[in-house]
């Protein structure tokens, strides 16, 4: 009695650790204050879009990053001053206030968060009864989720629309359930365009990292492929123009390339920005953060033209890049993919 009672208040302690105070769940969060204009460089019908780990992560599973979340606005907003800012840009890992902060500290006009700790689906199709038998508290599934989701979309543009979709609360694996994850949908109209673009954002279950075996991890992570492919399918009609960024945390795993490339991939027809080569001449310090970026194969930007569009990626650029501290900032490195119409 004496150890379930310490396994209680130990619990309690984490809980209240975890969960700090998060904004309000409502979908758009206040303006951020003005700035004074700047010119635009991007390409004229052009959209840029940064997507963007920024290991916003509470107590005690990170150290000292607020500061370094800090940072990462301060230099969002040095880009804005220069008018070389994302227009818009795709944040994961954004669990604790610090990391929602980026929006205004990087002077974006418009952000929407993304599903909140009381989204999770109770209602949801019951899972695999092998899968949700196999639930272990001691690895953090069934303890219900302590934080959200961590997805933020930051736009330049006006934001018209957005969906948020949770995915069920036992539809994921080891740590990562303390989380509600799911896919962020923002649609934004983008000057030029006659139709708003839809802009998604989403953070998948990770493999090695989420404490269980490959094997229960992977089949979290192939529901929440399909929950996410189907979300997106009945969400945005092929007639729309589309980029769908985040960590997918696919890696080189074999088995996890094999589900998203199933049905046609995540997001049907669709292509990966960083898996195209033919975009003229790149520096090097780009091309080795472009390399690194692919060593790792977990963020991504899928983009598609919708019917009769013609939305084709431009460049890639990695404005935190290694030549200038960026692996310090995060333990993962944002890139800009830039699109034209």
């Amino acid at each position: 009695m004496k150890r379930l009672q310490m396994l209680a208040f130990a619990t309690a302690a984490m809980v209240a650790t975890l969960n700090p105070s998060l904004p309000s769940p409502a979908a758009v969060l206040p303006p951020a204050p003005a700035l004074a204009p700047v010119p635009h460089v991007a390409a004229a019908n052009g959209l840029s879009v940064m997507t963007y780990n920024v290991e916003g992560l509470p107590f005690p599973l990170a150290y000292g990053r607020s500061a370094r979340l800090a940072e990462i606005g301060e230099r969002l907003g040095a880009l804005r001053r220069a008018g070389r800012q994302p227009k818009v840009v795709l944040l994961q890992e954004a669990f604790i206030p610090q990391a929602k902060a980026i929006a205004a500290a990087a002077g974006y006009p418009y952000a929407v968060i993304g599903p909140q700790t009381g989204d999770a689906a109770k209602d949801a199709p019951a899972l695999d009864e092998a899968f949700t038998a196999q639930a272990s508290w001691l690895k953090g599934e069934g303890l219900g989720k302590w934080v959200d989701s961590g997805l933020v979309i930051l736009s330049d543009y006006p934001i018209v629309q957005t969906r948020r979709m949770a995915f069920p609360a036992d539809m994921c694996a080891g740590f990562d359930c303390l989380a509600a994850k799911g896919v962020l949908l923002a649609w934004i109209k983008v000057p030029g365009k006659d139709n708003p673009v839809a802009i998604a954002d989403t953070h998948l279950n990770a493999r090695k990292a989420s404490g269980v075996a490959i094997t229960r991890a992977d089949a979290a992570y192939a529901m929440q492929v399909a929950a996410a492919r189907g979300f997106i399918r009945t969400q945005v009609p092929k007639s729309a123009d589309l980029v769908f960024g985040g960590d997918f945390n696919i890696g080189h795993d074999r088995t996890r390339i094999a589900t998203q490339a199933a049905l046609g991939g995540i997001v049907a027809d669709a292509s990966e920005a960083t898996r195209i080569t033919d975009l003229g001449s790149i520096n090097e310090p780009i091309a080795a953060d472009r390399a690194a970026i692919l060593a790792r194969a977990k963020e991504k930007q899928y983009f598609r033209a919708g019917t009769g569009g013609k939305l084709r990626l431009q460049s890639l650029e990695v404005p935190f890049g290694s030549a200038n501290g960026g692996a310090a900032l995060s333990d993962h490195l944002g890139y800009v993919a830039h699109y034209a119409f």
